[in-house]
């Protein structure tokens, strides 16, 4: 019944998107018309009971519209479209089945506007465009739905652009990943933002033991769709396949970020030294011998100084079984037992 429900309300935002500003909007940030149609864009009327209406007039309940998620009570008890005048993209199961929305405002707030969690849809498993991943392509990880159908569009099949769809990263997202295709790589393509880095060295955490994963750098206050929209898909093919990056790096990058006005002074190099072996002895086995030579290299210290402070690290995490995640720039992280980094679990009385 619920898929029935969104495959009608594709239908009717399809049927309103010729005579919407929706068209003119998306051809002006980069997506012809062909692209367009490939991604079933359309508009939600600026009418508080449209799609309710016409779903009723389908002979479709108040009570299963109302699962959908496409529609919501209001405070005096009436059922009224949760969507109204959006640019709509549908969102996809692997095979293809729309199971949510993504509803992009003109120029109204909220920005994105997604379906609310249903039978079908939670936001921490559901990715946009996953539904365009083939075997032989490598998923993009993007911040929004514009970016993913850039990428997707760009690099004509080699890449395929994924976005979470209103939510960070989640291990849920990841095994979503692992079903739909052969995840042996992945590309982290955030906003070349302070918040967009942050979120790159995040991921690290959920990638590491699954497959390898890059970053894309992109200059900054860009992203894919800015990209397209001003340079062409051709330079964004060529970004994307040039300007890449381990995240192994940001994440090493970030823990030394905070000593960088102290590098000058042996004590600054000793403690950013200490903080880049804590972030080392985290990392996949893959990772380890090139953030081992990188820090050597840009604290001038030796390859052997690095490794022992590396093993050092994992030796005290083994022994009070303490995996803190990567830190974010600035600032630190919590460890998956909810504890700060600092706040170490006391060893027990000394006997």
């Amino acid at each position: 019944m619920l898929i029935a429900i969104h495959q009608q309300a594709e239908r009717f935002f399809r049927a309103r998107y010729d005579d919407s500003w929706v068209p003119a909007y998306l051809e002006d940030r980069g997506f012809d018309a062909s692209t367009q149609r490939t991604w079933q864009a359309g508009y939600a009327p600026n009418d508080w009971r449209a799609l309710t209406r016409h779903l009723r007039a389908l002979g479709f309940g108040d009570t299963a519209i109302e699962a959908s998620g496409l529609a919501r009570r209001t405070a005096r008890g009436m059922l009224v479209d949760f969507f109204r005048d959006r640019a709509m993209l549908p969102i996809k199961e692997p095979d293809g089945t729309t199971i949510a929305f993504i509803g992009r405002s003109h120029d109204g707030d909220p920005k994105y506007l997604n379906s609310p969690r249903t039978p079908l849809y939670t936001k921490g498993t559901a990715l946009f465009g996953v539904h365009a991943l083939t075997l032989n392509s490598t998923p993009v990880i993007t911040e929004g739905p514009l970016d993913s159908i850039a990428v997707t569009t760009a690099s004509t099949g080699s890449l395929a652009g994924i976005a979470p769809c209103g939510t960070a990263l989640t291990p849920d997202h990841v095994a979503t990943l692992r079903a739909a295709t052969n995840l042996r790589k992945v590309l982290i393509a955030f906003d070349g933002d302070r918040a967009g880095n942050e979120a790159a060295i995040r991921a690290y955490t959920l990638f590491k033991h699954v497959c390898t994963a890059d970053a894309v750098v992109f200059p900054a206050d860009q992203d894919p769709a800015s990209v397209l929209r001003d340079a062409g898909p051709a330079a964004l093919t060529q970004l994307l396949h040039s300007q890449t990056r381990p995240l192994a790096d940001l994440v090493t990058d970030a823990t030394i970020e905070p000593w960088l006005r102290s590098l000058q002074y042996a004590e600054g190099r000793l403690n950013a030294l200490r903080s880049a072996g804590k972030a080392i002895a985290t990392m996949a086995p893959r990772d380890v011998a090139r953030q081992v030579a990188r820090v050597a290299a840009r604290l001038n210290f030796d390859h052997a100084t690095v490794t022992e402070t590396t093993t050092d690290s994992l030796t005290s995490r083994l022994a009070i079984g303490d995996f803190p995640l990567p830190p974010t720039i600035g600032g630190t992280t919590p460890t998956p037992s909810g504890r700060r980094r600092s706040e170490r679990p006391p060893r027990g009385p000394t006997p």
